[in-house]
């Protein structure tokens, strides 16, 4: 679990009345397993969700997270990797705290703003022992992913401050076995996914726990139930050639950033044929990807869900398929 669902799980958590500790990296030198931004909770039973980093020193910060619930002071701590034995050698500045009655509201406010397609800032001011937060709104077009995308977390030694958008949306337009594993593989890389079908017995919220969303509609008028944006990702696997002809000729129209449809290069020329006898332009075709994911070789449903998740992340830093990018230093 990553980013804005951490955030999530946390104010569900304070809701009910538990206790609940965060830890973040607010920054790093050398190299290191996670960045500034990396989050942890540790909870009053134990247990702890989310990473800094792992290994030794991620321990610690969980022995200290447990002792923050004990006893409500904040600490700010580094952790040395290379001293703890591990081989990549960089270090981490950790701020850990309990989060209180104040900081419910803070998420409220922070969560309402996402969740309408906003961002704003998270604000963590560290003075001794202690810590307060608040969230500044950022004025910005409403659903403009990208915006400061490239604006990182920032510490000055006493206030740490991360942006926080609007998580990026995927819409997944058929639950079949392909869909039912490409779910999880998405949620569990940060994107919000929304699952489409017109099927009363596969468009069921039980058969999909980490969608955000699961609509139940026909993919002949997918506007009656989602709005589509340019920052949204589309991925088009329906039980039917039909259907899948139905979606992508609609999506188009609202440009997203990655449309994809699964099915065979035959099936390719095909579709092209169908939409241009729908008015799309040669510009527009050429955007849907089909085959849709990474040619890796994929023939499970797992298999092929890996290959879309990965081709999402792809697009999602501005990568061509299959074009290299070095590993962080």
């Amino acid at each position: 679990m990553e980013g804005i669902e951490l955030l999530r799980l946390a104010e569900e958590r304070l809701r009910a009345g538990r206790g609940v500790a965060e830890s973040v990296v607010l920054g790093s030198r050398g190299s290191v397993a996670r960045p500034a931004g990396a989050r942890m909770l540790t909870f009053d039973d134990g247990t702890s969700v989310g990473t800094v980093g792992g290994g030794a020193p991620e321990l610690k910060v969980q022995r200290l997270a447990r002792e923050a619930l004990a006893d409500g002071r904040a600490r700010v701590v580094t952790l040395d990797r290379q001293s703890t034995g591990m081989v990549c050698g960089g270090s981490q500045e950790v701020g850990i705290r309990a989060l209180g009655a104040w900081d419910l509201e803070v998420l409220g406010q922070a969560l309402a703003t996402l969740d309408a397609g906003g961002s704003g800032r998270l604000v963590v001011a560290w003075a001794g022992e202690g810590a307060s937060a608040s969230f500044e709104p950022i004025e910005t077009e409403v659903g403009d992913a990208t915006a400061d995308a490239a604006e990182l977390p920032t510490y000055d030694g006493h206030r740490y401050v991360e942006t926080l958008r609007a998580p990026e949306r995927v819409f997944v337009f058929g639950g079949g076995h392909v869909g039912r594993a490409l779910v999880p593989a998405l949620a569990a890389i940060g994107f919000e996914v929304t699952v489409f079908d017109s099927r009363p017995e596969v468009a069921r919220p039980d058969l999909f726990p980490a969608a955000r969303r699961v609509v139940l509609g026909d993919y002949g008028r997918i506007g009656d139930a989602v709005r589509l944006r340019e920052s949204d990702y589309v991925c088009v696997m329906t039980q039917g050639h039909a259907g899948d002809e139905d979606v992508v000729a609609q999506a188009l129209a609202a440009h997203p950033r990655y449309l994809g449809c699964m099915g065979s290069r035959k099936k390719r020329a095909v579709l092209e044929d169908v939409l241009a006898g729908k008015g799309a332009s040669a510009s527009d075709v050429a955007h849907v990807e089909l085959p849709i994911g990474l040619s890796l070789g994929a023939v499970t449903p797992a298999e092929i869900a890996v290959s879309i998740a990965a081709r999402l992340i792809e697009v999602r830093h501005g990568l061509r398929s299959g074009e290299a990018r070095p590993c962080p230093a």
